[in-house]
């Protein structure tokens, strides 16, 4: 597959979701570019880093490698930690060349119903997990996302995170509809807390962008729960 990019950022000893798969091109600023192909070579794609500054600066580079390189608009854009797509129902996980058929078949089926977004849950409780719902046209789906580029959305470059939840709700807004794939759930390692991620930014800072959520769109996307901000989108689905 030549439609899967995975952005990094200061992790060149490591890229788990190329490590997995075995294919992807890797999107990292031109600065650490020398670093990264040390280590995986061909496989790395570098964007300037003024284009790089954040992790909606690079998500909106790679809408742009997508629209330049695949002629039918779609690409997949993985989360540099993401390490293993698991069936829920019997906990199993999947190999990286099982997890790639998995990702063709989710493409063929966007593509024949001209779904703009698409992907896997990313909750591991099985007990939301439906017989008769294997999958929905309307639940978030972040970490691991088929996109297709020609409905001209990008990331909303103010965000430097929560860009994921806003991403997703434009393409809620634009095109009414979804296609996530119930039955499996996608794994990010996610513990270290990189610069990119939610768990690196202190409270006051995650308040912010979920403010600036709620208050783009009108209502309560983001709502406190205990200790972090969850997000909630107000249309019901299967």
């Amino acid at each position: 597959m030549d439609n899967i990019y995975i952005p990094s950022y200061k992790r060149h000893e490591r890229v788990r979701a190329y490590e997995y798969l075995g294919v992807g091109k890797i999107v990292v600023p031109e600065s650490q570019k020398r670093q990264y192909e040390e280590r995986y070579g061909d496989a790395v794609i570098a964007v300037d880093d003024k284009r790089d500054g954040s992790v909606s600066k690079k998500r909106n580079a790679i809408l742009d490698l997508i629209k330049e390189e695949q002629g039918d608009g779609y690409g997949w854009i993985i989360d540099d930690d993401f390490n293993c797509l698991k069936r829920k129902k019997e906990n199993i996980e999947l190999t990286g060349d099982e997890t790639l058929e998995h990702f063709e078949r989710l493409y063929i089926m966007a593509k024949d119903m001209n779904a703009k977004y698409g992907g896997f849950d990313y909750s591991t409780d099985c007990m939301k997990l439906k017989d008769m719902s294997p999958f929905s046209m309307t639940k978030p789906i972040f970490q691991v996302t088929l996109i297709n580029v020609f409905d001209g959305l990008k990331y909303d470059e103010r965000f430097r995170i929560n860009e994921d939840v806003e991403f997703f709700i434009q393409k809620m807004n634009n095109n009414r509809f979804i296609i996530k794939d119930n039955q499996y759930v996608a794994l990010c390692h996610g513990e270290d807390g990189g610069s990119e991620s939610a768990i690196g930014y202190s409270r006051a800072d995650q308040r912010k962008y979920a403010t600036m959520i709620n208050n783009k769109w009108g209502y309560k996307a983001m709502v406190w729960k205990k200790t972090k901000f969850e997000f909630k989108h107000p249309i019901k689905g299967a």
